[in-house]
């Protein structure tokens, strides 16, 4: 027998192990089922996700949030004359040609509901002189927001007012965005003088309504 006919030979015998028919039916059903254990864990770890994302944008929610609320502003009475500031003459900071513009206190008649004193916006000249310009008159006897005044435009402060109660954060909101006051207690009339800078002008400036809220210490909404 030549090597040929015996390797012939050898191919045409049968195995010794019979092979049994491969059951794809099955294969693919234990396919699917590993691979939906397999996808198990990160389907949880998309719930927990979701859960945590909810709960952020549920407290950021909170019912605890305080209401803004909207104030008419009023426009100043002009009155250009030397001041007699009562209690703390509050500097701005904001300087034009004639000193820097202050905010304080005068004594004014008062009736039955109002307080005996009124809110001026002024100048500290060079020499040291206060001059009494804008004047918004007495406020009523209650806490709260009180004299919020358009100033002028390019001149001054855009707005400005105080709070008579413990605020130390005071803040107006536009169009969506929120602007913070520049803020000055005066402890001898228990009220918080605020104003914004200039550089709010554009947004503030002649504004007839803004959203108000005022703040503690501690961040503790403070009534209107």
């Amino acid at each position: 027998m030549t090597d040929l006919e015996e390797l012939r030979g050898v191919l045409a015998e049968r195995p010794a192990v019979e092979f049994t028919t491969v059951d794809l039916a099955g294969v693919m059903r234990r396919g699917r089922r590993r691979r939906r254990l397999r996808r198990l864990p990160a389907a949880a770890a998309t719930v927990v996700v979701l859960v945590g994302a909810v709960a952020g944008a549920q407290l950021l929610r909170t019912p605890g949030s305080p209401a803004v609320t909207t104030l008419a502003v009023t426009a100043a009475q002009p009155e250009r004359r030397t001041a007699a500031p009562i209690g703390e003459v509050v500097g701005t900071k904001t300087v034009d040609p004639e000193g820097e513009v202050v905010l304080f206190f005068e004594h004014t008649p008062a009736g039955p509901d109002a307080s005996p004193y009124q809110l001026v916006l002024g100048h500290r000249t060079g020499d040291g002189g206060i001059t009494a310009e804008l004047a918004t008159g007495s406020r009523a006897n209650s806490p709260g927001f009180h004299a919020l005044t358009a100033g002028r435009p390019g001149q001054d402060v855009p707005l400005y007012g105080y709070y008579s109660g413990p605020a130390t954060r005071i803040t107006a909101q536009v169009d969506g965005l929120m602007y913070s006051a520049d803020t000055q207690r005066v402890g001898a009339l228990a009220v918080t003088v605020f104003w914004f800078p200039r550089r709010d002008t554009t947004v503030l400036g002649g504004i007839a309504t803004v959203p108000m809220n005022a703040y503690s210490a501690v961040g503790d909404s403070l009534p209107k």
